[in-house]
């Protein structure tokens, strides 16, 4: 953890570059700061935050910069959510009460007011629950050469999923000794019940066997396939306002990520929601790719009638974390709401 005055200093350049997208110097710093501190001080402890990778210098500027690292922290650990806005509380309110739009129309025009307020563009995943009483019969494992081995999941209304392991990055014995988990665990379970299954399934396959998390999220992408899913991609034209965004390669790769997601894709998201109700995931940076270590994703899951919906918004790092946060609470405060209202 950091110091008192590390923290205070880290979270105003934090803030303060959101705002302005210019590097923060010592002067800003002093202006803004609460506590009794010189400037030299401030200049001590924020050459010690940039020698901890906390921040970063931009070119020659005597101002400093957030990392993905100092963001982290800063979301982890300082981020405060802003007063509530009566205003966009009403509004939203209004879409999602609204008897004459459908549940689609409802996270459409939500995610519409959100990206236009975060300058993110918003991908709304909603898997369908028209397959509910779809669930695994039965699994099998095939070697097919030293190298290459095939999982069969045999689906209750008699279609096969199949996935292919490179058995360099997974042993046999692995796989059989997940299969028997999985079979133990996930025999005759609806399909749109198994999110509930994680926790046990993860603490016995730790326990088990190696590269765990890969076998795990592999197995369950591969029966997911067969859930049906609908997809829509709102607010790229807000995205673009950022400046982040005016290299051409850059934005060709924001935009094929956001195309290329699907209903498993943010399974870490789907996963840890079930776990804990409408928890909001935060990718930053190098977390998300190399390539695209300016970008920041935030997503959380819930029910809705039609099934679980993802609501994922992506836009650069520096976005005003505390205000997207609040709208996405906000946003899943209204859905559940309405759910139980209706239940």
């Amino acid at each position: 953890m950091l110091k008192q005055r590390q923290a205070e200093i880290l979270k105003i350049i934090v803030s303060e570059y959101i705002k302005t997208n210019q590097p923060i110097g010592s002067k800003t710093i002093q202006e803004l700061i609460t506590i009794s501190v010189s400037s030299a001080t401030i200049r001590n402890e924020s050459a010690a935050l940039e020698e901890t990778g906390f921040l970063e210098k931009e070119h020659t500027s005597s101002g400093r910069v957030p990392s993905t690292k100092g963001y982290r922290y800063y979301v982890d650990n300082l981020m405060t959510f802003d007063t509530e806005d009566k205003t966009l509380r009403e509004k939203l309110k209004a879409i999602i009460y609204s008897r004459k739009s459908n549940i689609d129309e409802v996270l459409e025009e939500a995610a519409k007011i959100i990206s236009e307020i975060t300058k993110m563009s918003a991908v709304v995943v909603t898997n369908q629950n028209n397959q509910k009483l779809l669930a695994v019969k039965k699994m099998d494992l095939i070697p097919l050469s030293k190298t290459l081995a095939l999982v069969t999941f045999v689906l209750s209304d008699g279609n096969i999923q199949t996935e292919t392991f490179n058995l360099s990055n997974v042993s046999i014995d692995d796989l059989k000794i997940a299969i028997k988990i999985f079979s133990d665990c996930l025999i005759d379970t609806p399909l749109n019940e198994i999110e509930n299954n994680m926790e046990n399934l993860k603490e016995i396959l730790a326990q088990s066997i190696n590269n765990y998390e890969y076998i795990l999220q592999t197995f369950i992408g591969t029966i997911l396939e067969k859930q049906s899913s609908k997809k829509e991609i709102v607010g790229i034209k807000n995205m673009l306002e950022n400046p982040e965004f005016n290299d051409t390669n850059k934005l060709k790769k924001v935009i094929s990520l956001m195309e290329g997601m699907s209903s498993f894709d943010w399974f870490d998201a789907n996963y840890s929601a079930s776990q804990k109700q409408n928890i909001i995931t935060t990718k930053i940076g190098e977390e998300i790719s190399e390539e695209l270590s300016d970008l920041t994703i935030l997503e959380t899951t819930f029910q809705t009638k039609q099934g679980s919906t993802t609501l994922s918004l992506v836009g650069p790092k520096r976005i005003d974390y505390s205000q997207a946060n609040h709208l996405i609470k906000l946003f899943t405060e209204f859905i559940n709401s309405e759910g139980e209202e209706n239940g």
